[in-house]
């Protein structure tokens, strides 16, 4: 449809006013009068065995409350697997883990408390590898799996250091490579990095007779809800989370980081609140990162490019604890299948412990990863059977009606679409993939596009409530981090109901107020707290209609709501009329039941469980994403830097709820794929971090965004997508990495394997190839 009248149109953010004039809440902005402040005291070794802890002189500092040490809080737990302690009690297992937390009358006295706690640490030998992890004599992080709790689905392997195994497979590798007339195996690596977010992790606990409250800047606070009442013995309905204003989080604040330590601190002193702000190097630390990965690919085609088979093997640095990886390791093992037919495909994804920082969600929960691999190997496969980057890749886009690697019948896929519009945005057929300019510079272009799935089951759940002045109040749980909740949700509930959108205001989350809600994450929100919403309204809907038969003593199945109107004609044939914005001064409310809509949505009933050895399902995912990307970079030989000068991205995205949100999303994750591309590494040495900080660590800046950037939003609908939407919160970067890992190879005539591409690496590769050119010159005569 064209007709909509909210949905579809580019609408200002609901949230921007309050966050450029810094009226926005953030978690650090919460204070409470008497409250504590709280430091952590970490560990400086990657891996050691606790001998003592003494806390005398810590506890005499002045206005020193609590000092807790991990034997007093045995606990363990974890998202997949419970294996992480609240502190460490027997050992640590990476560099910054919590030992000892502190909370006093001020900051300077909690931290002066904590350069008093004196560790006795026995060192042991550290795993810092994730392909060292996995050798047969390598030192166990963990001593026994099976000793620990199976939270939810997680396959570790026993006596090793592997916590997940995820294995996707369909046809027969083993025989295929028979049919490929060529066959290339290679190596592709993407180093650890952090998220980065301007606010750092923080929580402020208080407990008291109403039980546990917990202030945070989270994105999943049901789940954490959960877990802190496990933790600390409590009913969930004495554990209540305030979601904050989110200051960036993009997966990194998905798992309890600060928000145990607060509360461990805060149950010890009932009534005062407890403040714990990380600091820059804590949140390098201990707060979570992508982990590194490797990825051993071997693919088989046709010399017309067709592709035959295709296996990979993926090797994940989960970090000292299993956290979230056997997640990382599923999503990103099941779009590892690729956005092509590939009729023989075998994928073995491994999460693998190791005495670094702790792996989680990251931007799209592994996609990028596994897209810089099989994206790089389509360009290799290009150049091995001398075809265009583009033609073998629209040769083996998947279509609707092709079956997936998962063996699911595929539907609204618009692959293809994207490919040919970011092609032509960057005017792909009139241009070179590779020149050198009139100043010496070598220029390239490069292309790719990706899949990606969402989390699946899930569920979210939405109220609405009608006020006497025709304004709509929503609760929903899902969090406004930037991706546009908090604007797209009122455009929907605004369509479906027919009013203004700014008659429309959706409350902040409160566990012990908003409904459930899974997470934020998997770029999950607009699809599904989309769909509950239109539940909510169509409730609202009902209930006026049964309100205005009673007022008009007509049959309740004879009226009619549209656009924000109720109609009926009564038994003279007369029309009535009621506008919603009008309804108070109606009288059909007065002294009648509110009308209160309530809206879920589960894909619990759609989701086909996947074969345990295979992971075959005809339904995976409630939906896939698909984009592509395409950049022109310039290299200067003369010291190896990058310029990106171009961007050009089409993204599927179902139906666009708020196009301006849509463009700012995609602009927004091509920037923040530049710098995993160009830019960002955690750098270790004996496993100790040595650029935890703003000066050493590099992210793109505002001087790198003058880049000519051009969408194009591909709306394929999806038929059961919320006006069509899908989503795109992750989408936007899934593939900027390996589009400018592409044009720089293309441009230096050398693929480059590793992400992120540094200057100093690309000048070395030069000069080995300039070297090699001229030994060949000499040879020749």
């Amino acid at each position: 449809m064209s007709d909509y009248r909210i949905v579809g149109k580019s609408v200002q953010r609901r949230d921007v006013l309050e966050k450029v004039t810094g009226a926005a809440v953030y978690g650090p902005d919460i204070n409470f009068p008497r409250q504590l402040y709280a430091a952590i005291c970490r560990s400086p070794l990657p891996h050691a065995r606790i001998l003592s802890i003494d806390v005398s002189e810590a506890k005499k500092v002045y206005g020193v409350k609590v000092i807790l040490t991990g034997k007093e809080i045995p606990v363990l737990f974890g998202q997949f697997i419970e294996d992480q302690p609240v502190m460490a009690f027997d050992k640590v297992r990476y560099e910054g883990e919590p030992v000892a937390a502190v909370s006093a009358e001020s900051l300077d006295a909690a931290m002066e408390a904590v350069k008093k706690i004196k560790v006795e640490y026995e060192p042991l030998e550290p795993v810092l590898d994730s392909m060292k992890a996995i050798e047969p004599d390598a030192p166990l992080v963990h001593s026994d799996w099976p000793g620990y709790k199976m939270a939810h689905a997680a396959t570790p392997i026993a006596r090793t250091n592997i916590c997940d195994h995820f294995r996707l497979c369909k046809g027969n590798t083993d025989t295929a490579w028979e049919e490929a007339d060529l066959v290339l195996e290679n190596v592709y690596d993407c180093k650890m990095i952090q998220h980065v977010p301007i606010e750092t992790h923080c929580s402020t606990a208080v407990f008291d007779e109403k039980g546990l409250a917990v202030w945070t800047p989270a994105q999943s606070p049901f789940m954490l809800r959960d877990q802190l009442g496990k933790m600390f013995n409590l009913s969930l309905n004495k554990v209540r989370l305030i979601c904050t204003h989110i200051g960036g989080a993009f997966g990194c604040k998905y798992e309890l980081r600060a928000e145990h330590l607060a509360a461990a601190l805060a149950m010890k002193t009932p009534g005062r609140h407890v403040k714990l702000v990380f600091n820059r190097k804590e949140e390098f630390l201990a707060t979570g990162v992508r982990g590194a990965c490797r990825v051993y690919i071997k693919t088989g085609a046709k010399k017309d490019g067709k592709l035959v088979a295709q296996e990979m093997k993926i090797y994940w640095d989960a970090g000292a604890y299993a956290t979230t990886s056997p997640r990382v390791s599923y999503n990103a093992g099941y779009a590892a299948g690729s956005p092509y037919r590939i009729p023989n495909i075998c994928i073995d994804s491994y999460s693998v412990i190791t005495n670094k920082q702790l792996a989680t969600a990251y931007r799209g929960f592994g996609i990028p990863e596994v897209v810089w691999a099989y994206e790089n190997q389509m360009d290799a496969l290009a150049e091995s059977l001398n075809m265009d980057p583009l033609d073998i890749r629209l040769m083996n886009a998947l279509e609707d009606g092709d079956e997936s690697a998962s063996g699911e019948i595929m539907n609204s896929v618009a692959v293809k679409k994207c490919l040919q519009e970011a092609a032509q945005l960057m005017d792909w057929a009139k241009n070179p993939i590779s020149e050198v300019t009139p100043d010496g510079k070598l220029r390239g272009r490069g292309i790719a596009c990706f899949c990606k799935l969402t989390g699946t089951p899930s569920s979210s759940s939405v109220i609405t409530r009608l006020n006497g002045d025709g304004t709509v109040t929503v609760l929903q749980s899902g969090t406004e981090m930037g991706q546009g909740a908090t604007t797209v949700i009122p455009q929907m509930v605004a369509e479906a109901f027919g009013i203004p959108v700014d008659k429309i205001m959706i409350v902040p989350v409160d566990t012990m107020y908003t409904p459930y809600e899974k997470t934020t994450t998997s770029s999950r929100l607009t699809f599904h707290v989309g769909n509950a919403a239109l539940k909510a309204v169509q409730d609202m809907n009902e209930q006026l209609k049964h309100l205005a038969s009673i007022a008009w003593k007509i049959d309740a199945d004879q009226i009619r709501i549209h656009n924000g109107l109720i109609t009926a004609k009564d038994a003279k044939g007369a029309e009535k009329s009621i506008s919603i914005e009008d309804i108070g001064n109606s009288g059909i409310l007065k002294e009648q039941d509110p009308v209160v809509g309530h809206g879920s949505y589960s894909t619990s009933d759609i989701f086909d469980p996947p074969d345990k050895a295979t992971h075959q399902s005809k339904r995976p995912t409630i939906m896939w994403f698909f984009g592509a990307q395409a950049a022109e970079v310039e290299v200067d030989p003369e010291t190896g830097k990058v310029e990106v000068l171009k961007v050009t991205a089409a993204h599927d995205v179902g139906k666009a709820i708020n196009p301006l949100g849509c463009y700012q999303q995609i602009e927004g994750g091509i920037v923040m794929g530049m710098g995993n591309a160009l830019l960002e590494e955690m750098v270790h040495e004996k496993g100790i971090l040595k650029n935890g900080n703003m000066v050493d660590y590099k992210i793109p800046t505002s001087k790198d965004a003058g880049l000519e950037i051009k969408i194009s939003l591909v709306e394929n609908p999806h038929p059961e997508g919320p006006y069509g939407a899908k989503g795109l919160g992750e989408p936007g970067m899934a593939p900027t990495a390996a589009a400018i890992g592409s044009a720089v190879s293309h441009a230096i005539g050398i693929q480059m394997k590793t992400n992120p591409i540094k200057a100093d690496e690309i000048f070395t590769a030069l000069k080995r190839k300039n070297q090699s050119n001229a030994n060949t010159a000499k040879r020749g005569e």
